[in-house]
Protein backbone atom coordinates (compact mmCIF):
# COMPACT_ATOMS: atom_id res chain seq x y z
CA UNK A 1 0.00 0.00 0.00
CA UNK A 2 1.49 3.27 -0.94
CA UNK A 3 1.61 5.99 1.43
CA UNK A 4 -1.67 7.73 1.98
CA UNK A 5 -2.48 10.83 4.10
CA UNK A 6 -4.37 10.17 7.42
CA UNK A 7 -4.38 6.59 6.66
CA UNK A 8 -1.09 5.32 7.13
CA UNK A 9 0.89 8.46 7.80
CA UNK A 10 0.31 11.60 9.66
CA UNK A 11 3.01 13.40 6.87
CA UNK A 12 4.04 12.87 3.39
CA UNK A 13 7.83 12.44 1.48
CA UNK A 14 7.97 16.45 0.98
CA UNK A 15 7.25 17.69 4.71
CA UNK A 16 10.09 14.54 5.57
CA UNK A 17 12.43 16.10 3.03
CA UNK A 18 11.73 19.78 4.25
CA UNK A 19 12.13 19.00 8.30
CA UNK A 20 15.25 16.91 7.05
CA UNK A 21 16.70 19.28 4.80
CA UNK A 22 18.24 21.42 7.51
CA UNK A 23 19.02 18.53 10.13
CA UNK A 24 22.51 17.66 10.25
CA UNK A 25 22.90 13.56 9.55
CA UNK A 26 20.19 12.94 7.16
CA UNK A 27 22.11 12.31 3.78
CA UNK A 28 20.91 8.24 3.77
CA UNK A 29 17.27 9.84 3.40
CA UNK A 30 18.29 11.52 0.57
CA UNK A 31 20.17 8.80 -0.98
CA UNK A 32 17.35 6.94 -0.52
CA UNK A 33 14.63 6.34 -3.03
CA UNK A 34 10.81 7.59 -3.12
CA UNK A 35 9.57 3.98 -2.61
CA UNK A 36 12.11 3.57 -0.14
CA UNK A 37 11.08 6.85 1.69
CA UNK A 38 7.41 6.21 1.55
CA UNK A 39 7.53 2.82 3.39
CA UNK A 40 10.02 4.14 5.99
CA UNK A 41 7.67 7.00 6.67
CA UNK A 42 4.56 4.69 6.96
CA UNK A 43 6.56 2.39 9.18
CA UNK A 44 7.31 4.96 11.30
CA UNK A 45 3.99 5.69 11.71
CA UNK A 46 2.83 2.60 12.50
CA UNK A 47 5.59 2.42 15.22
CA UNK A 48 4.66 5.97 16.43
CA UNK A 49 1.11 5.73 16.69
CA UNK A 50 1.25 2.92 18.74
CA UNK A 51 1.34 4.38 22.22
CA UNK A 52 -0.74 5.36 24.75
CA UNK A 53 -1.60 8.71 23.82
CA UNK A 54 -3.09 11.51 25.87
CA UNK A 55 -7.02 12.07 25.13
CA UNK A 56 -9.51 9.88 22.91
CA UNK A 57 -9.77 9.74 19.24
CA UNK A 58 -12.14 11.84 17.66
CA UNK A 59 -13.71 8.70 15.87
CA UNK A 60 -14.34 5.20 16.57
CA UNK A 61 -13.97 4.74 12.20
CA UNK A 62 -10.20 6.62 12.44
CA UNK A 63 -7.21 5.17 10.98
CA UNK A 64 -4.38 6.84 12.95
CA UNK A 65 -4.49 7.78 16.78
CA UNK A 66 -4.54 11.13 16.24
CA UNK A 67 -6.80 13.33 15.70
CA UNK A 68 -8.14 13.70 19.03
CA UNK A 69 -10.25 15.49 21.73
CA UNK A 70 -9.49 16.20 25.16
CA UNK A 71 -5.97 15.80 24.80
CA UNK A 72 -4.29 18.83 26.94
CA UNK A 73 -0.64 18.58 28.33
CA UNK A 74 1.96 20.58 29.93
CA UNK A 75 4.61 21.80 27.96
CA UNK A 76 7.85 22.44 30.30
CA UNK A 77 9.90 24.22 27.44
CA UNK A 78 7.01 26.71 27.39
CA UNK A 79 6.08 26.90 30.93
CA UNK A 80 2.52 26.82 30.16
CA UNK A 81 -0.28 24.06 29.32
CA UNK A 82 -1.70 23.18 25.65
CA UNK A 83 -4.28 22.14 24.20
CA UNK A 84 -4.52 20.91 21.12
CA UNK A 85 -7.63 21.09 18.69
CA UNK A 86 -9.59 18.36 17.76
CA UNK A 87 -9.05 18.63 14.00
CA UNK A 88 -5.12 18.58 14.44
CA UNK A 89 -2.15 16.01 14.37
CA UNK A 90 0.65 17.96 16.57
CA UNK A 91 3.87 19.18 15.16
CA UNK A 92 5.67 16.63 17.81
CA UNK A 93 4.10 13.52 16.38
CA UNK A 94 5.31 14.70 12.88
CA UNK A 95 8.40 15.50 13.81
CA UNK A 96 8.47 12.01 15.49
CA UNK A 97 7.53 10.58 12.20
CA UNK A 98 10.61 12.03 10.30
CA UNK A 99 13.15 11.21 13.10
CA UNK A 100 11.85 7.59 12.89
CA UNK A 101 11.73 7.00 9.08
CA UNK A 102 15.54 8.59 9.13
CA UNK A 103 16.17 6.35 12.20
CA UNK A 104 14.61 3.16 9.91
CA UNK A 105 16.81 4.28 7.14
CA UNK A 106 20.26 4.58 9.10
CA UNK A 107 19.30 1.04 10.51
CA UNK A 108 18.89 -1.09 7.52
CA UNK A 109 17.60 -4.44 8.86
CA UNK A 110 16.62 -2.83 12.00
CA UNK A 111 12.85 -4.91 12.29
CA UNK A 112 14.34 -7.68 11.39
CA UNK A 113 14.35 -8.98 15.12
CA UNK A 114 17.93 -10.66 14.87
CA UNK A 115 19.15 -11.40 18.88
CA UNK A 116 22.83 -10.84 19.84
CA UNK A 117 24.56 -14.37 21.00
CA UNK A 118 27.90 -14.65 22.40
CA UNK A 119 30.32 -17.22 21.40
CA UNK A 120 31.52 -17.37 25.19
CA UNK A 121 30.84 -15.60 28.26
CA UNK A 122 32.92 -15.45 31.18
CA UNK A 123 32.93 -14.32 34.76
CA UNK A 124 36.56 -14.33 36.65
CA UNK A 125 38.31 -11.31 35.07
CA UNK A 126 34.85 -10.84 33.09
CA UNK A 127 34.88 -11.78 29.24
CA UNK A 128 32.54 -11.80 26.18
CA UNK A 129 32.61 -13.00 22.54
CA UNK A 130 30.26 -12.00 20.35
CA UNK A 131 29.76 -14.12 17.34
CA UNK A 132 27.74 -11.84 15.01
CA UNK A 133 29.97 -8.97 16.05
CA UNK A 134 27.45 -6.50 17.56
CA UNK A 135 29.01 -4.15 20.03
CA UNK A 136 25.89 -2.40 20.85
CA UNK A 137 21.83 -2.85 19.92
CA UNK A 138 19.98 -0.05 18.17
CA UNK A 139 17.04 0.20 19.95
CA UNK A 140 13.97 -0.26 17.45
CA UNK A 141 12.46 3.32 18.28
CA UNK A 142 14.24 6.70 17.68
CA UNK A 143 15.59 8.28 20.39
CA UNK A 144 15.15 11.68 19.07
CA UNK A 145 11.18 10.48 18.33
CA UNK A 146 10.84 9.46 21.79
CA UNK A 147 11.74 12.90 23.33
CA UNK A 148 9.51 14.45 20.67
CA UNK A 149 6.85 12.82 21.55
CA UNK A 150 6.87 12.39 25.57
CA UNK A 151 4.11 15.26 26.38
CA UNK A 152 1.84 13.63 24.72
CA UNK A 153 1.95 10.36 26.22
CA UNK A 154 0.31 9.21 29.29
CA UNK A 155 2.01 9.04 32.31
CA UNK A 156 3.33 6.11 33.26
CA UNK A 157 2.87 4.37 30.08
CA UNK A 158 5.78 2.18 28.77
CA UNK A 159 9.13 4.85 29.09
CA UNK A 160 7.59 7.59 30.74
CA UNK A 161 9.46 6.72 33.75
CA UNK A 162 6.82 7.76 35.88
CA UNK A 163 5.34 4.52 37.22
CA UNK A 164 7.33 2.67 39.83
CA UNK A 165 8.25 -1.47 40.39
CA UNK A 166 8.08 -2.76 43.99
CA UNK A 167 10.46 -5.99 43.42
CA UNK A 168 8.68 -7.89 46.10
Amino acid sequence: MALVLNTNSYVEIADADDYLETRIDSANWFDADDEIKEQAIVTATLLIDDNSWIGSAVSSSQALAWPRKNAIYNDSRLGMTITIAENEVPSRVKVAIYEQALHLIDNEDLLMGTTQTFESISVGSISISDSNGDVTRTPIKSTQATKSIRPLLVKGSVGQGSGWWRAN
